[in-house]
C-alpha cells in the first residue's frame, strides 16, 4: 500500500449543501481514507458546517486532482484515486452523514478527521463527498482540504 495526499483550495459558494470535493475510488480499487483536514483560508460571511457523506450515484466530473505519493520512491507512485472538484452533474448524496462539524468564519479555523486506527473505506467505484451545509452570505470565502489516503 502507498500513501497519497493532495492540498486543495476552493472558493466557497452561496448555495447550502453544495459538494465542495468528492474523493472518488477507481472502479477496481477501494481507498482507505486516513485523514481529512478542512480549514478556512478566506473568511466567509457565515461559518461553514462540513458534512462527510457517501454518494449513492456518481456525477459527471469536469475537474479533478490526482493525489500525489507521500513516498516518491515507492513502487506504486501514481494514485488511481481522484478528488473531484467540479461537476456538470453533481453526485447524488446519501441521506445520512458520516461526520458533521462546524467551523467559525475566521481565517485559519479548521480541524481534522482521523481514521488511523481503522481507515474509512471508500469502496471501489464509490466516493465520499465533502459538503458545505451552511453556505450563505455576501462573502463566499475560500476553503482548503487535505485528504490522506492509502491504496
Amino acid at each position: 500500500m502507498s500513501r497519497h495526499s493532495a492540498g486543495l483550495s476552493k472558493a466557497g459558494v452561496n448555495t447550502a449543501n453544495t459538494i465542495m470535493w468528492a474523493i472518488k475510488a477507481a472502479a477496481g480499487q477501494q481507498v482507505r481514507l486516513l485523514e481529512l483536514t478542512l480549514s478556512v483560508e478566506v473568511a466567509p460571511t457565515t461559518g461553514p458546517v462540513w458534512r462527510l457523506v457517501r454518494s449513492t450515484a456518481a456525477g459527471t466530473a469536469t475537474a479533478s486532482v490526482v493525489p500525489q505519493s507521500e513516498d516518491p520512491a515507492a513502487l506504486v507512485v501514481a494514485s488511481t484515486t481522484l478528488v473531484e472538484t467540479a461537476w456538470s452533474t453533481a453526485p447524488t448524496l446519501a441521506t445520512v452523514d458520516h461526520r458533521r462539524m462546524a467551523t467559525p468564519n475566521s481565517i485559519g479555523s479548521g480541524f481534522g478527521f482521523t481514521w488511523f486506527d481503522r481507515p474509512f473505506i471508500i469502496p471501489a467505484g464509490g466516493s465520499l463527498a465533502v459538503v458545505n451545509a451552511n453556505a450563505t452570505g455576501v462573502t463566499l470565502g475560500t476553503f482548503s482540504a487535505t485528504p490522506l489516503i492509502e491504496e
